[in-house]
């Protein structure tokens, strides 16, 4: 993960192993329940261990908008029910911030989704009346930079870490 080359081929390997499990899931779900996607979250949780499948939400968004006709703001509320996030690590060099070229130029059928979850987030944050320096550092992206923790965080459902510390 020293070079462009091997960021690249990680976050290749992320995606992949990440859509393919999900559209599993999807199939599997799909063969029981048909189109009706109002129970996936009765029978589906994911749980996501550190930073690296956190590409599965933007990507879960995409295959329900794109694939199943799934409103976009149905789609994040299925996300925000199925995801479950644990931190295993306080160090901020661990956890995973994708710069969004790279993103794009990897997977770009990711990137608006992104975009348009980091713009909910902003909008919940202001509506909860966070001042706007904090709001700033809770943003999805900062400087070009995609914090993969941050969307976890915004999607799931629960939220925790492996130690106090956390």
């Amino acid at each position: 993960d020293d070079n462009n080359e091997g960021k690249k081929l990680r976050l290749k390997q992320q995606y992949f192993f990440s859509s393919a499990s999900l559209q599993d899931i999807i199939r599997k779900y799909k063969a029981i329940h048909g189109n009706d996607f109002s129970k996936f979250a009765d029978f589906v949780t994911i749980q996501l261990n550190d930073t690296h499948p956190v590409i599965s939400i933007p990507e879960l968004i995409r295959l329900l908008t794109v694939n199943e006709n799934v409103e976009f703001g149905y789609a994040v509320e299925i996300c925000k029910n199925v995801f479950n996030y644990t931190n295993h690590t306080i160090m901020q060099e661990a956890l995973e911030k994708w710069d969004l070229k790279l993103i794009r130029a990897t997977i770009p059928q990711v990137v608006d989704i992104i975009k348009q979850l980091d713009d909910l987030l902003k909008k919940e944050l202001k509506n909860a009346n966070v001042d706007k320096e904090t709001a700033k550092t809770m943003q999805i992206i900062q400087d070009k930079r995609v914090h993969m923790a941050y969307l976890a965080i915004f999607c799931s459902k629960y939220v925790n870490g492996v130690a106090r510390i956390h």
